[in-house]
């Protein structure tokens, strides 16, 4: 699939390109009767012996009926086993889920979906990188007694600030902490990636679509270990869940469970087609929660404000690196994709036949080209996609589109970063 960097950045081109127990009662009367009928017939039981006969039996009699009585009040006092529906998923964990809101600029840009859990004794929320993924501020919803609708939760209901502690982008989780979390807030319990079956039924809670705390359920597809996807101009890795429970944007970072109330994975993303869904496996989302936090780089502005020129921004740079070195781009048409005042892109046109032959993109706006588009055919489609995935200046992956309809059917990766593509995967 083309990226979706690159497909925002054809849109400035105007090219429309497309992400009991059960007791059984004795009879006793039977027991009695029949014992009477005994002793009566003189010719079966000895009448000496009658009298300590009845006795026996409702002897017995009075024991079997008192054991009943002790059996049914046993069974009375007995705690049954809570039942594990539906209902009970959404009642005990829904207000574990929360809302998350990604601001810029004091904007809301984004919006997901995310989960309390517990870590070195404190509430932590767990969600996907790519909700919280270039704000500047991120506001937290709980749960509200009356359920409201989303426009009414932003603007009327107390949000909580929320802090990133950690991210991992390759696996695209990130923890937040929320300083005022209810301590009431139940964390989620965890569940076994390596328990997960196919066929077996699994449970969503998150916000599509700004539907707040919606509830669905469906089958589990398939496991997926070590399973790649794009995101972005992005690359994540992880164990995943394919699933057919429908998420749709906002489900992102909310939980998926088991039947037995037990988290067992992150809804994460979506594929093109019916019902393919998939969820990062509870196994990544704790060696997540346990790895050491990694420092969190914040992002340069490549623009300097001129002190004796008010509000006038200038360039630092026109200079970019690529996995080829230093390439000059003082002649490429300059474009700011996420309209952020920072410029993240760069188009050619070599031949000046006024197609762009090329793009530059610096999708994380660290000042280092990771992404080259190649138009070989000059067709207004990227043909060739190459990624620097590591940020060491070697173009490791690539997504090729073969059959030139717009849409990436190969990833090629070079492990060794030796120039040679080492494996070829279709998608």
């Amino acid at each position: 699939m083309i990226k979706e960097y690159f497909i925002i950045l054809l849109s400035f081109l105007l090219i429309q390109n497309v992400y009991a127990f059960d007791i059984k009662k004795i009879n006793s009367s039977k027991i009695v009767s029949q014992a009477s009928y005994e002793i009566n017939d003189t010719n079966l039981v000895d009448t000496e012996n009658a009298e300590d006969l009845l006795n026996d039996v409702n002897d017995l009699n009075q024991a079997l009926s008192e054991k009943e009585k002790e059996i049914i009040n046993n069974n009375k006092n007995r705690s049954q086993p809570k039942f594990k529906g539906n209902e009970d998923i959404y009642n005990d964990f829904s207000s574990s889920v929360v809302f998350i809101g990604n601001r810029k600029n004091k904007r809301l840009i984004g919006m997901g979906s995310g989960f309390v859990i517990k870590h070195k004794g404190k509430l932590k929320i767990i969600t996907n990188w790519h909700v919280i993924d270039d704000s500047d501020s991120l506001s937290v919803w709980i749960k509200p007694k009356k359920m409201v609708d989303e426009n009414y939760l932003i603007s009327q209901v107390e949000s909580y600030n929320a802090k990133l502690v950690s991210v991992n982008k390759t696996k695209d989780l990130a923890m937040l902490e929320v300083e005022r979390l209810p301590i009431k807030m139940k964390p989620l319990i965890y569940g076994k990636f390596a328990k997960v079956r196919v066929g077996q039924t699994a449970f969503a809670i998150g916000h599509p679509e700004g539907l707040l705390w919606s509830f669905t359920s469906g089958m589990i597809s398939q496991v997926r270990p070590n399973y790649k996807w794009p995101y972005k101009g992005s690359r994540h890795k992880a164990n995943v869940i394919q699933i057919q429970v429908p998420i749709n944007p906002g489900n992102s970072g909310g939980p998926l469970f088991n039947k037995d109330k037990e988290l067992i994975g992150v809804n994460t993303f979506t594929s093109e087609g019916e019902n393919l869904n998939f969820a990062i496996a509870v196994d990544d989302v704790i060696d997540f929660i346990n790895e050491k936090p990694k420092p969190i780089k914040k992002k340069k502005n490549k623009y300097l404000q001129k002190k004796d020129k008010g509000n006038t921004w200038i360039k630092k740079k026109k200079k970019k690196t690529s996995e080829k070195g230093s390439i000059d781009l003082s002649d490429a048409r300059e474009v700011d994709i996420n309209d952020n005042g920072v410029i993240d892109a760069w188009l050619v046109d070599e031949n000046n036949n006024n197609i762009y032959e090329k793009a530059y993109g610096d999708k994380n706006e660290d000042g280092i080209i990771e992404i080259v588009a190649i138009d070989e055919n000059e067709d207004g489609n990227f043909e060739i996609i190459l990624f620097d995935t590591n940020n060491n200046g070697n173009a490791d992956e690539a997504e090729i589109d073969e059959n030139e309809d717009g849409k990436s059917d190969v990833i090629a990766y070079d492990f060794n970063e030796d120039g040679t593509w080492d494996k070829f995967e279709k998608i």
